[in-house]
């Protein structure tokens, strides 16, 4: 093509070159013109050597044309076939562990636990970090997850993630469960077999810190074309073995056993001295210890075979699971109402969202099994394919009693969690009764759900214990003080309103004061002046009630069991004032007492409800003593109408203080409980003293 452009210009040139030939005669003379004529034949005339060099630069600047004009037009071909393909090619995104970090700062703290797992027995190896588990009840890789641990008897947390919503997990750049947190270290595990894979990998080999575990386990970020990351972990189903500066050199069985939970705690150390005949929990962990198998380090042939079921769970046995518990429509409802059941979405969603839920989530999902078995090439009838799969996982176990021998692996807490998930549906019974499957299934439930304790009977019990602690001694006053006379209940119900008008206030300069809106070291001494400001008006307002009562006939008020008695009234005043106070205080623990699990609450620690009670006890007796204390020396004047508001402010002010130290990341109870109740022995002491009490006088009438 450009040969031929070119052989066209040359013909142009030389016509147009002829043209103007033939039109300088007319301009020139003819002696002129002939004298050209001939100066330009003589032009004309080239050497022969430079007649030979010319084709050869014009056919180079046709090459080099050529070859300009075919790049030009291969990369106008290839910007057009880039921006076509633009976003199919993945990104990958760089420093992953940057923006999980940044993600992890951005959760919600503490977690919305729903319920606490704990074991009736020691762990099987140590685990000293506190895991926070991100799951759907239903999932069956969160039951993966779930059974590794209830096997290894790990101690976890529990938030259960609103399936719709996901409200729980929207701190999270993995968009998908389960997720784990190591509290300790504030490190995120996604994916099921990297979070049993990492956790495997520290029992077998501990390390001086969980973050030496995940240099082994990087992930791989992907972005897709809708801007959503996607994580891979290469490493997933490999146990590896950490570096040797990085391992924790383990303690031998000869010395101190290990126990997973911190140094027994001051009040569980207290309790056990005085109130229990058993031996300590040491020696019970130590016991149990001895009868656990010893642990074997396994051969690169067996873990390879472990790993290579490990694949076929996630890649042939699961795919089986869905096609089969939503093979007919009827099947799909009964699913969905288990799911419902065992996922207590009464509790989570109401009832219209609850139906939408079951019965347009079981057609869906029944389109989504012919979708399953359809891509998976399963068979017409879907129970032949689960069947299948069942007996094959049964031949490789053979004569043995688990898939890794004497003791289950890692391929048999897998299949067992899938398993789990179907637990109450017909598919599960079917290949219970059509395979061999089921004695397998059996010894691996014995195994890993032996040692589970019912936290729901747990948590009444320290429910009602707790109780029992801080109203046990004010129920017993109300009963044998102020209950029998009408006056003084009406006193205390009068008080009470007056502490809620004080909270009430305190509460809108709280609100009010939106910087400090956050920080409790403003909001509690102003809470503190406004129950004493109000503690004063009450006692303002019982004067003018004594005036009027003095009115009315001490006989008729008598006969009534209203007899005036104003070290009573005061009484009853402040124990109004310290009952309402105290609910306030822990109706919301008592709450969270009846569940979930109560013990190693986000990592603080496992006295928070024994000392809440303690607690509140105390608040309850020393606003009772300090409305003693501001009645009687108002009435009894002297230095003592000075001294008696100046002391109860004073020391409810110290008390009230003292309390922010429980909400450090370590709490320190003990200062605000000594010191609470140290305050409390004063102020009773100096109500008694003002009110005549006097020991010796008593001492010599006896």
């Amino acid at each position: 093509m450009s040969l031929f452009l070119i052989s066209t210009s040359r013909n142009i040139s030389s016509l147009y070159r002829q043209r103007f030939l033939s039109f300088t005669p007319r301009l020139l003379s003819s002696n002129q013109y002939n004298n050209d004529i001939i100066q330009a034949k003589k032009q004309l005339k080239v050497n022969p050597s430079s007649a030979k060099q010319s084709p050869r630069l014009r056919r180079y600047h046709y090459y080099v044309l050529s070859i300009a004009t075919g790049a030009l037009i291969g990369t106008i071909y290839a910007l057009r076939q880039v921006r076509k393909h633009e976003g199919s090619l993945p990104e990958y995104v760089a420093n992953p562990e940057l923006l999980e970090r940044k993600a992890m700062e951005a959760r919600p703290l503490p977690p919305p636990v729903t319920k606490h797992i704990t074991f009736d027995a020691p762990p099987r190896k140590n685990f000293p970090f506190n895991i926070t588990l991100y799951q759907f009840v239903t999932c069956p890789f969160c039951c993966k997850v779930r059974a590794y641990l209830n096997y290894n008897r790990i101690p976890y947390d529990i938030v259960e993630v609103n399936s719709v919503t996901q409200k729980e997990t929207k701190w999270s750049l993995y968009n998908s469960v389960p997720i784990v947190v190591i509290e300790n270290e504030q490190i995120q595990l996604n994916d099921s077999n990297m979070i049993i894979s990492a956790i495997e990998s520290y029992l077998r080999q501990p390390t001086q810190t969980f973050k030496n575990i995940m240099k082994l386990y990087k992930s791989v970020v992907e972005k897709d074309q809708k801007g959503n990351l996607i994580f891979n972990y290469p490493n997933r189903y490999f146990i590896i073995e950490p570096l040797i500066n990085d391992q924790l050199e383990v303690i031998k069985e000869e010395q101190k056993p290990i126990v997973n939970n911190q140094t027994e705690s001051f009040f569980t150390r207290f309790f056990s001295r005085f109130f229990s005949r058993s031996i300590s929990q040491s020696d019970i962990d130590s016991k149990k210890l001895q009868n656990e198998p010893i642990y074997k380090p396994k051969s690169n042939e067996e873990n390879e075979y472990e790993r290579q079921w490990r694949e076929w769970v996630d890649n042939t046995f699961i795919h089986v699971i869905s096609p089969n518990i939503y093979c007919t429509l009827r099947q799909s409802l009964n699913t969905m109402h288990w799911f419902s059941k065992v996922g207590e979405w009464e509790e989570i969603f109401p009832w219209y969202q609850r139906w939408i839920f079951i019965y347009v989530g079981a057609i869906t999902m029944r389109g989504l099994a012919i979708y399953l078995k359809k891509k998976y090439n399963l068979n017409d009838n879907v129970r032949i394919s689960l069947y299948a799969c069942g007996n094959e996982w049964v031949n490789s176990i053979g004569e043995k009693d688990f898939h890794g021998g004497s003791e289950p692996n890692l391929a048999d807490l897998n299949v067992y969690g899938i398993l789990t998930t179907i637990q109450g549906s017909e598919a599960f019974q079917d290949l219970m009764d059509n395979t061999k499957i089921q004695p397998w299934f059996k010894r691996m439930k014995n195994l890993v759900e032996l040692h589970r304790i019912d936290t729901s009977i747990m948590t009444i019990i320290e429910c009602t214990g707790c109780t029992l602690i801080a109203y046990g001694i004010p129920f017993s006053m109300f009963v044998f003080t102020i209950a029998h006379h009408p006056f003084r209940v009406i006193i205390a119900m009068t008080s009470a309103f007056f502490w809620l008008l004080s909270l009430l206030l305190s509460s809108l300069l709280w609100f009010a004061v939106v910087p400090l809106r956050n920080q409790l070291g403003f909001a509690v001494p102003f809470a503190v002046l406004f129950q004493e400001i109000f503690r004063y008006l009450f006692y303002r307002v019982i004067k003018k009630a004594e005036f009027a009562l003095q009115k009315v006939q001490m006989q008729e008020l008598t006969e009534k069991g209203m007899v005036f008695d104003r070290f009573a009234v005061a009484y009853a005043a402040g124990y109004g004032f310290g009952f309402i106070s105290g609910t306030f205080a822990i109706v919301n623990v008592l709450s969270d007492m009846t569940g979930p699990g109560t013990i190693g609450i986000f990592g603080h620690s496992q006295d928070f409800f024994i000392a809440t009670a303690f607690l509140t006890l105390a608040i309850i007796l020393l606003n009772t003593f300090w409305g003693v204390v501001l009645f009687t020396s108002l009435d009894q004047g002297g230095i003592h109408q000075y001294l008696g508001p100046i002391v109860v402010v004073l020391t409810h002010m110290l008390f009230s203080c003292l309390t922010l130290f429980n909400r450090t990341t370590r709490p320190i109870y003990s200062i605000s409980i000594i010191t609470g109740y140290v305050i409390l022995c004063g102020i009773i002491v100096y109500a008694l003293f003002l009110r005549g009490f006097n020991i010796r006088q008593r001492l010599n009438r006896q």
